[in-house]
């Protein structure tokens, strides 16, 4: 399911759509710019570069197969690791590899506690990372060494790329990390990690990504942008039995802008979507945040400016100016212990033009409260209009919304997140992301 004409012209799709009257933030195409087609004519295979099936560290094969095979091909080469089961315990960092692919269909599982990335790519350029039958997998055993070892995949400063249809289970650290670089792609992707924090899910920052059909369960961050950040589209993703999706934290020197989330369905887990820094400075401006649907998160729509769990940073606040959150449905667990609706903005850079469009959103309880502090917009009672200063935290009760729908459930909703004490199994890649609507792409068979 590599490039072809047909993926380029979904991505150009994607850049133009519309979703109730706002276009995507994508600022131009994204992936490969080459077909998968063109990178197969040298297949690099591992077992032909000291990798065996049942190999104790497959590590040094990998390696060797991008240095001699793929920096040395003229016109594109596949790294290739065959179906079959493979232990790791030598990291590779693979770095400046032009018109390449990264074939992944075995099982590769760690078994060593070095810290630092089990594959890092780098610099890299016209790339495409993906398993052919939707089978291909990471696993970190994390459970063996919790927050004391490697992130399972970093991809680093590359341009024009993709990964997808492949499977990470249980990393010690952080899941999939995005670390600058352009034009990337992510979809058709299951990630299942630990019920505890440090677990991150997807975390990104760079320009022009586009992230859609993930599914995440984990106890931490599922799809979060970080900053640097700009035109970044996320949609289709199933936060289950997991963190939630978010922006930040936030820091000193934010810069962030052009963001688009939609259709975002949640189950269980802490929040729906969560703006999160406390101090710092910089800007957030320009984000939408459409058709989410959630059951039985612990806090909802969650702006928070004192977020207590990042130390204190140096700086007023983050300006947050034009997030508009649209069509959200969703229940909390108590809507009087975490509100629903809580906007907590800098009170040194008061939130500006914040504005909720049908966002009904509920308590299991029955009884629900709105909170606001700084914040200027419109759609939620708290809120207040136009601009001003900073003003203390107000409480405002609320009954249900006229608007509220029980939400919708999926097939394969979790009912708890994984244990962090025994092995997390290696799940299949869904069907299906969001309620009644397909991956944009079809998934690998």
């Amino acid at each position: 399911m590599g490039f072809n004409g047909i993926s380029r012209l979904t991505a150009l799709l994607a850049l133009f759509s519309v979703s109730g009257g706002v276009f995507a933030q994508l600022s131009g195409t994204v992936g490969p710019t080459t077909p998968l087609s063109q990178k197969q004519g040298t297949i690099c295979n591992v077992l032909n570069y000291g990798g065996t099936i049942g190999s104790s560290d497959i590590g040094p094969a990998i390696g060797a197969a991008f240095t001699q095979c793929v920096k040395t091909a003229t016109n594109g080469a596949t790294l290739y690791v065959p179906p079959g089961n493979y232990n790791m315990q030598t990291w590779q960092t693979l770095d400046d590899g032009t018109k390449w692919a990264f074939q992944l269909d075995g099982i590769i599982t760690r078994t060593s506690t070095t810290g630092g990335n089990m594959i890092a790519i780098e610099n890299a350029n016209d790339f495409e990372f993906f398993s052919s039958t939707g089978k291909g997998a990471i696993q970190g055993f994390g459970y063996q060494c919790r927050n004391a070892g490697p992130r399972l995949v970093r991809i680093v400063t590359s341009n024009n790329w993709s990964m997808h249809d492949l499977i990470l289970v249980d990393s010690p650290e952080f899941h999939l990390v995005i670390q600058a670089g352009t034009n990337g792609e992510v979809y058709n992707m299951a990630i299942r990690g630990g019920n505890l924090g440090g677990s991150d899910g997807i975390d990104v920052w760079g320009t022009n990504y586009w992230i859609h059909d993930i599914e995440v369960t984990n106890r931490d961050e599922c799809v979060t942008v970080k900053s640097p950040a700009s035109n970044i589209q996320v949609e289709q993703i199933w936060c289950n039995q997991s963190g939630g999706s978010a922006i930040g934290s936030l820091g000193v020197g934010t810069a962030i802008e052009n963001v688009l989330y939609r259709n975002v369905y949640t189950n269980g887990g802490n929040q729906i979507f969560m703006i999160k820094s406390n101090g710092g400075d910089g800007y957030v401006k320009n984000v939408q945040l459409q058709n989410f649907i959630s059951r039985g998160t612990a806090y909802g729509l969650d702006v928070d400016q004192y977020w207590s769990s990042e130390a204190t940073q140096a700086g007023s606040g983050v300006a947050l100016s034009g997030i508009v959150f649209s069509n959200w449905d969703g229940i909390v667990v108590d809507g009087v212990q975490r509100s629903p609706i809580q906007i907590l903005c800098a009170d040194g850079a008061p939130c500006t033009n914040i504005q909720l469009e049908n966002v009904n959103l509920w308590s299991s309880t029955g009884k629900a409260t709105n909170k606001c502090r700084s914040a200027y917009g419109s759609g939620a009672p708290c809120l207040k209009s136009g601009s001003g200063g900073s003003y203390a935290e107000t409480t405002t009760t609320i009954t249900e919304p006229a608007g509220y729908t029980t939400p919708p459930t999926m097939t394969g909703d979790l009912a708890a997140g994984f244990a962090t004490n025994s092995p997390i199994p290696i799940p299949t890649i869904p069907p299906q992301f969001f309620p009644g609507l397909n991956p944009i792409k079809p998934l690998a068979q």
